[in-house]
């Protein structure tokens, strides 16, 4: 059963927690799972100095959605499961499972050349003969710098997205030179995601926004989950904080970025999209499910791991950076993302059925480590090994 999307102010959280000897042992099950993401949620907001806080946590087949703090700075307006959040580079795993479903119906193969879904007059570099390849792309093997090299700072005021343009990608490419063969080390780029979400537009016949929705959203019901909001769903974005200390805009963003880092959401649609890929005995999607999630790239023997988890990463998938288990914690499948006044992160545990999402409106590094080490400590307390 799966529990509606609920909102508790901390002092609420503490004085629920302090009583929980008395608790209904009938529902056990659902006390754990809420009285562990509300004591969670309160800590991680509370240390992240972010207005406000989304946290989505899925056990089994039960889920809960938590809000705290406010949608943006001074609104005095809570979170809840409806809130709709910038989710950032966690757009890449997503782009991820529309390749791993477009490679499971024979549209394209994860081996096939990236210059295959190229524009006609774009050139695609080689290392020593050895192609990139749509999987060396989606696993942060291709060779690729992290962004778009030469584009200047942005000045006040100014929108920092708008050189990100698919056209500037390709025509950089073409001058490019790889560092070592596609396949043989690790380098984050944003760059990468933007050429495979346009290879995947290419693939498909239809723009990448268009195949996020037909072959990820809609089927699994996630109605606010696009990478362009209407002006009906305007009103529940939260926006936050951004480096410079000051409320971000929802800056309009290339289509280029969808794939990379602009995808909308909220904490009740991340709860649905774990759901399912947490369904590991579930027939319906579980070829998808298994492309999607397999490790292809280990950290052993990689000539470099750039930006891609450090000593915490132990292999790669589409997307997504796998850990095997540590302490008490089981295995992982993780990625985090920042974009304009957010910061996000989502675990999956899939060999115990746990799933967490959290999302804060304040871009801040800093404080991202412990957000990271609070969602961490959760799936631990829930999935213990």
């Amino acid at each position: 059963m799966t529990s509606r999307s609920t909102r508790y102010r901390p002092a609420v959280i503490f004085a629920m927690l302090a009583a929980g000897a008395s608790a209904n042992p009938a529902r056990a099950a659902d006390i754990v799972l809420k009285d562990a993401a509300a004591m969670a949620g309160a800590v991680m907001w509370l240390s992240s100095g972010a207005p406000g806080l989304v946290l989505a946590v899925v056990r089994g087949e039960e889920s809960v959605v938590l809000g705290y703090g406010e949608t943006r700075p001074g609104s005095k307006v809570e979170p809840d499961g409806r809130s709709i959040v910038r989710m950032g580079s966690i757009a890449k795993v997503m782009a991820g499972q529309v390749l791993a479903t477009m490679a499971v119906d024979g549209t394209l193969k994860l081996t096939d050349p990236l210059a295959k879904y190229a524009p006609p007059d774009a050139k695609v570099p080689a290392f020593a003969g050895r192609q990139i390849t749509l999987l060396d792309v989606a696993s942060y093997t291709a060779g690729l710098p992290r962004e778009l090299p030469g584009v200047p700072e942005p000045q006040p005021g100014e929108n920092p997205f708008k050189h990100f343009e698919a056209e500037a990608y390709w025509r950089w490419l073409a001058g490019a030179s790889l560092p070592y063969a596609p396949g043989a080390g690790a380098m984050y780029s944003n760059l990468g995601f933007g050429l495979l979400g346009d290879a995947l537009a290419r693939a498909g016949g239809k723009p990448f926004a268009t195949l996020l929705h037909e072959r990820v959203t809609a089927p699994l019901g996630m109605l606010d989950t696009a990478t362009k909001l209407s002006d009906a769903q305007m009103p529940r974005a939260m926006t936050g904080i951004d480096l410079d200390g000051k409320e971000a805009p929802l800056w309009d963003t290339p289509a280029a970025m969808d794939a990379s880092g602009n995808v909308f959401t909220t904490g009740d649609d991340m709860a649905k999209w774990m759901r399912w890929h947490l369904a590991v005995n579930d027939a319906a999607g579980a070829e998808v499910r298994m492309v999607d999630q397999v490790p292809y790239r280990w950290h052993d023997g990689l000539k470099a791991a750039v930006g891609v988890g450090g000593e915490k990463m132990d292999a790669l998938g589409l997307g997504w950076i796998i850990s095997f288990a540590r302490g008490h914690r089981p295995p992982i499948l993780t990625k985090a993302g920042g974009i304009a006044g957010f910061m996000t992160y989502v675990v999956l545990a899939p060999t115990r059925g746990v799933g967490v999402f959290v999302a804060v409106n304040r871009l801040n590094f800093a404080m991202f480590e412990g957000l990271i080490g609070g969602v961490h400590d959760l799936v631990a307390d829930l999935a213990p090994r």
